[in-house]
């Protein structure tokens, strides 16, 4: 037996197929015979995960290329493919190591890790996840979001702390993610594991705007010359326009 809201999804889903183009959310509603508030809702899920864009004017929505990639070669494969020049160059630069992560729902997912050759160390694999607020690679990304959507990300994960202290949890990671933007990279420090410190920016700039890239350090290594120089070579990354081979400088 199907489920209902997953039926209703797909209606959406298909009526920006079928169509081919930009639609509003009362065109949408209308195509498929579904109340307009049903399918705000669904498009703000939908949106969150990455398969509807809101390209050009308010109100108005699209499918995005996630669908596309899910459907020629697998999502972690385009992914990788887009991302694996840069994470090499930044592998070959400072030899640590370098992750690449993707936003779903309110996690981060470990898609790809080049590990550093040097024996102190920390490594995730690939496929663990972590909630978006305790990680650079998740904080680069939402930071970057449109702000409704990151406002809804934010809620959606302050319900997940204790209660006790969660009004000054949740305004510190306002104000890191507001920090993390002006920068233009997320920073942190020994916040998720003890000894090590992480520099990550979002892949927005090369068409990847639910992923992002970051470089692990044991902070034995992280001298105030090599974090300068990490956040400076991460901001380089995140300005490229899209569609520029991106290169970390020598």
């Amino acid at each position: 037996m199907s489920i209902a809201v997953l039926d209703k999804a797909f209606s959406i889903l298909e009526v920006l197929a079928r169509t081919g183009r930009t639609l509003s959310l009362a065109e949408l509603a209308e195509e498929s015979r579904l109340p307009k508030p049903t399918v705000h809702r669904i498009l703000r899920s939908l949106r969150d995960l990455g398969y509807v864009t809101s390209p050009g004017r308010r109100g108005s929505y699209a499918l995005s290329e996630r669908l596309a990639s899910l459907r020629e070669h697998g999502r972690d494969t385009v992914l990788r493919a887009r991302a694996q020049p840069l994470m090499r160059e930044l592998h070959a630069r400072f030899d640590e190591t370098v992750n690449l992560g993707v936003l779903e729902g309110i996690y981060i997912r470990y898609a790809h890790v080049l590990e550093t050759a040097q024996a102190l160390r920390w490594i995730v694999k690939p496929g663990a996840r972590d909630l978006f607020h305790t990680t650079a690679l998740g904080r680069a990304v939402v930071a970057e979001l449109p702000v409704e959507q990151q406002r809804r990300l934010v809620a959606k994960v302050c319900a997940t702390l204790p209660s006790r202290g969660r009004k000054a949890a949740c305004q510190r990671l306002e104000t890191e993610l507001a920090a993390t933007r002006a920068r233009g990279c997320a920073l942190e420090e020994e916040e998720t594991v003890a000894g090590v410190a992480c520099v990550a920016v979002s892949l927005a700039a090369v068409g990847e705007p639910l992923a992002s890239i970051s470089v692990s350090v044991p902070v034995n290594r992280f001298s105030p010359e090599r974090r300068t120089t990490l956040i400076q070579t991460l901001q380089q990354l995140g300005t490229a326009p899209p569609g520029v081979e991106t290169r970390a400088q020598a």
